[in-house]
């Protein structure tokens, strides 16, 4: 499994999710302007002034449901939908400004459905 890796999505502000974005963003930073800012490089991705979201405010980007965006032009991850789905609190998630963007990194993300049940599958 390689949850360490780092996952993102890439808003552009064409985006209908960039607005919302740039609140929370905008939200966040007013909140914690004391904080070190943040740089990431993945590719050719730059994001810059980024700030690591506290377990709080991590509900308020699973609640944008970025995986309305999934097969958007708008949009570009190297995620699949059911990584995407799977997000919760427990996601370590960070905030970038990226050129004409918003860039989301992902900490912690599996790479595939959990085995689970008594054989480690569903018995139903």
């Amino acid at each position: 499994m390689d949850s360490d890796k780092l996952h993102y999505v890439l808003v552009l502000d064409r985006s209908r999710k960039a607005r919302s974005l740039r609140q929370l963003y905008e939200a966040v930073v007013a909140d914690r302007a004391e904080d070190a800012r943040l740089e990431v490089s993945i590719g050719d991705i730059r994001g810059q002034s980024g700030i690591e979201l506290r377990e709080r405010d991590r509900h308020r980007v699973l609640s944008l449901r970025l995986q309305d965006e999934h097969m958007s032009p708008y949009c570009q991850t190297n995620m699949n939908l059911f990584q995407l789905l799977m997000l919760d609190e427990r996601t370590e998630m960070s905030i970038y400004r990226a050129q004409r963007a918003w860039l989301l990194v992902f900490r912690g993300v599996t790479s595939g459905p959990r085995p689970f049940g008594t054989q480690g599958y569903d018995p139903r």
